[in-house]
């Protein structure tokens, strides 16, 4: 007989964001991501873990919806995004912050104008007190009159979340953490979507290069055999402080 404090409706469990089996992208002249298998639950912020040009963007760009994977399976809140109607019911719910060469923005624009612009795309209101507030709230109210290529990059990065998170999106896909960035400055905007993932109920899911800097998210999921050697050693190297 099952005890009642051990047992569980496993109809209630919440499921998974994102499930990918053997996800693969790639054909005989170009590999991405290859054999991706993870699992990952919503409200948390989720590390994908791999080196420079290793299909970690285009992974999270399958996971937005917007590239189809050649083989395996991937659903994103139940939808198979290998489907063209699957991809767009998941576009619907997820946002990008900045991804180079898929939606950067006009560096010589204003920061407010381009605030402006999304918040109206979003449906909201996107006057100047409404676009302020919207700065202020995300502290970026004393560059709304900056130009963007004058943002420091930890400011331009702080910039992309915001305006991702104009939509209200239920999954937040962010790249890149690291470029041009301080140690501190990456650990802060890790800070950030972990904070934004618990109190915003939303799911995050960002690429990162360093296995360290992956560890200090909810979960860390390498998808390459460089990254599960950093865990590796990061393990190793644990275990030793621990001890």
């Amino acid at each position: 007989m099952v005890g009642l404090a051990s047992w569980q409706d496993v109809s209630t469990l919440p499921k998974p964001v994102v499930v990918a089996r053997d996800l693969s992208l790639g054909d005989l002249r170009m590999k991405a991501y290859q054999h991706v298998d993870l699992e990952l639950s919503a409200n948390k912020a989720h590390a994908i873990c791999a080196q420079d040009k290793s299909g970690k963007s285009e992974l999270l760009l399958t996971f937005a919806g917007l590239m189809k994977p050649s083989s395996g399976s991937c659903h994103v809140f139940g939808q198979d995004v290998s489907r063209v109607a699957g991809r767009r019911n998941v576009r619907k719910q997820a946002s990008l912050a900045f991804f180079e060469h898929v939606n950067d923005v006009e560096r010589v624009l204003r920061v407010r104008t381009i605030a402006s612009a999304e918040l109206g795309l979003a449906g909201k209101p996107s006057n100047r007190a409404a676009t302020m507030a919207f700065l202020t709230a995300w502290d970026l109210g004393d560059y709304a009159d900056s130009t963007v290529e004058s943002l420091s990059r930890y400011d331009y990065d702080r910039l992309g979340i915001a305006l991702a998170m104009a939509h209200d999106p239920a999954l937040l896909l962010v790249d890149d953490i690291e470029r041009d960035l301080t140690e501190h400055e990456s650990i802060k905007l890790c800070h950030l979507l972990c904070s934004l993932a618990a109190q915003q109920n939303i799911t995050v899911v960002c690429g990162v290069l360093d296995y360290d800097l992956a560890s200090r998210f909810d979960t860390a999921s390498c998808i390459t055999d460089e990254a599960r050697a950093q865990q590796a050693a990061w393990s190793r190297k644990h275990v030793k402080d621990v001890a």
